[in-house]
C-alpha cells in the first residue's frame, strides 16, 4: 500500500490583491437611487428592490410576512395567476421576501423582455389588492405549515432562543397559532406603507447598458415619490444569559442553540471574529464539526455563524443529537470555547483558515449578482466602502495572540444563552 503524503499548507501571501468592482450610482427622474453592477456576460438582468418592511416594523405576528406574499396575489389589472404566467411568458421570475430587516421585490429576466418584467413589477408594487379571500387561503395555509412547524425541536428552539436573545423587542416576540385569528386585511394594508419607494434601496446588475437604464427610468423613475420618515427602529431588548431548557417529551432528537451579543456594529473586531468563528465552527473542517461530528459522531451536522441584524450581532451556534447526549454536547461546545480562549491556533490551522476564507471570498465575487449582493451588504449596515479591503487585510495579517484576545472578549459562557429543547 502506497503512503499518503500530507503536504503543507502554503502560507498565504500578502501580495495576494482582489480587485472589487464599485456599484454606479444613477439617480431617476423621481430622485430615487438606483446602484448598478455592470459586469454581465449573458443577455441577463436582475432588479432588486430593498424596503424598509422587515419583521421589525411588525405591530402584530406575521405582518410581514402576509403583506409580502400579498402583494404576489392580484393587483387592479392582474390576477394571482396572470401574473405568474405573464412572468413565466418571458421566461423570468419575479420574487418577494422577507426577512428580520427588509422586505425585497426581484424581478430576473432576459434584457429584451425587461420593459415587460418592469411593466408586472410596478403593477405588483403600487396596485395591489389584497383580495379577502386570498388572504383567508394564505392565513389557512401558513397555519397548517405553522401546526407542523411547532412540533420540530429545530422550531421549538428557534422561537425559544429569539425570545432569550431579545426580551422585550420585535426580533423576540412570540407567535401562537391565535395570532392568526387577530390579523386583518387592514393590519396588511396598514403594514403596506413601509414599501415606500423613498426609503427604498435598488440594485440593478447584470448585462446593463443605457437600453436598460431608460426603461428602468420610463417605468420606476415615472412613479410619484411622497417621502415617509418612519420612526428609528427600536434599539432596546434585554438578553436572558444563562441555561435553559425546553421540554418536548416524544421528541427522539435535542436542539441545542448558544448564543450572545457581539456588540460589533462600527468595531474592527468584526472582521477577526469573522475568522475566529470560521476556525470554531464555521466551516466543514471547523473544530467544533472535527469534535462533534467527526470524532465523536454526535451529530450530522454542527455550526456556528455571526448574525448581523440592524440593532445588534450576534454569534450563534446551532446542532441536533440525541436527547440523551445533549448536555454533553453543550459541554464539548464550551471546550472547545475554552481551548481558543486558553490556547493558541496552530500556525498550521490558522493558515488552512485563511486560504479557505480568501477563496469562498473569491468564489463569492464571481459574477454580477454576487457582486451586487455583497455591495447590498455594505449599502444596508452603512459600512465603510473599503470593507471588503479591510476585510481582505485582516485575514492576511491576523495572528494568533489577536485572534486569543477576541475569544476572552466574546466568548464569554457567563453572557450566553445556553438552550436545548427536546427529550430528556
Amino acid at each position: 500500500m502506497s503512503e499518503i503524503t500530507t503536504l503543507p499548507i502554503p502560507a498565504v501571501s500578502n501580495t495576494f490583491e482582489i480587485k472589487i468592482q464599485e456599484a454606479e450610482k444613477v439617480n431617476l427622474n423621481n430622485g430615487i437611487p438606483v446602484y448598478c453592477i455592470n459586469a454581465g456576460t449573458q443577455d441577463i438582468v436582475r432588479l432588486e428592490i430593498y424596503f424598509d418592511a422587515g419583521i421589525i416594523r411588525q405591530s402584530k405576528p406575521f405582518q410581514a410576512f402576509l403583506t409580502n406574499h400579498m402583494l404576489m396575489e392580484g393587483t387592479s389589472t392582474r390576477t394571482s395567476a396572470q401574473i405568474s404566467e405573464e412572468i413565466d411568458f418571458y421566461g423570468g421570475y419575479l420574487n418577494v421576501d422577507y426577512a428580520k430587516d427588509f422586505s425585497t421585490i426581484t424581478l430576473h429576466i432576459l434584457n429584451k423582455y425587461f420593459d415587460k418584467g418592469l411593466a408586472v413589477l410596478r403593477d405588483v408594487l403600487l396596485n395591489p389588492t389584497f383580495p379577502e379571500n386570498e388572504l383567508d387561503t394564505l392565513i389557512k395555509n401558513q397555519r397548517s405549515a405553522y401546526m407542523v412547524d411547532i412540533e420540530k425541536v429545530s422550531y421549538i428552539a428557534q422561537k425559544k432562543l429569539n425570545e432569550l436573545l431579545f426580551k422585550g423587542h420585535a426580533y423576540g416576540r412570540s407567535s401562537t397559532e391565535e395570532d392568526f385569528n387577530k390579523i386583518t386585511r387592514d393590519d396588511i394594508v396598514s403594514f403596506y406603507e413601509f414599501y415606500n419607494l423613498s426609503a427604498a434601496q435598488v440594485t440593478l446588475s447584470g448585462k446593463i447598458g443605457d437600453k436598460e437604464i431608460q426603461q428602468l427610468n420610463d417605468s420606476l423613475g415615472s412613479i410619484a415619490i411622497e417621502k415617509k420618515n418612519f420612526a428609528p427602529y427600536d434599539a432596546s431588548f434585554e438578553i436572558q444569559a444563562g441555561d435553559h431548557f425546553v421540554e418536548k417529551k416524544d421528541a427522539m432528537q435535542s436542539s441545542i442553540k448558544v448564543a450572545t451579543h457581539l456588540s460589533l456594529k462600527g468595531s474592527d473586531d468584526f472582521f477577526g471574529m469573522l475568522i475566529l468563528n470560521t476556525i470554531f465552527g464555521g466551516y466543514f473542517g471547523s473544530r467544533l464539526m472535527n469534535n462533534i461530528r467527526e470524532d465523536k459522531g454526535w451529530t450530522y451536522g454542527i455550526s456556528s455563524y455571526i448574525e448581523s441584524m440592524a440593532v445588534a450581532s450576534c454569534l450563534i451556534v446551532s446542532t441536533e443529537v440525541k436527547g440523551d447526549i445533549a448536555e454533553k454536547a453543550m459541554a464539548e461546545i464550551f471546550n472547545e470555547m475554552d481551548k481558543l480562549r486558553n490556547e493558541l491556533i496552530p500556525r498550521d490551522e490558522l493558515e488552512k483558515v485563511r486560504t479557505y476564507m480568501l477563496g469562498k471570498f473569491l468564489k463569492n465575487l464571481d459574477g454580477p449578482f454576487e457582486l451586487s449582493d455583497r455591495f447590498w451588504g455594505i449599502h444596508q449596515f452603512k459600512l465603510d466602502y473599503n470593507y471588503y479591503h479591510k476585510y481582505i487585510h485582516t485575514i492576511k495579517t491576523i495572528s494568533a495572540e489577536e485572534l486569543q484576545l477576541l475569544a476572552q472578549k466574546y466568548l464569554v459562557k457567563e453572557k450566553m444563552v445556553r438552550l436545548i429543547a427536546g427529550g430528556k
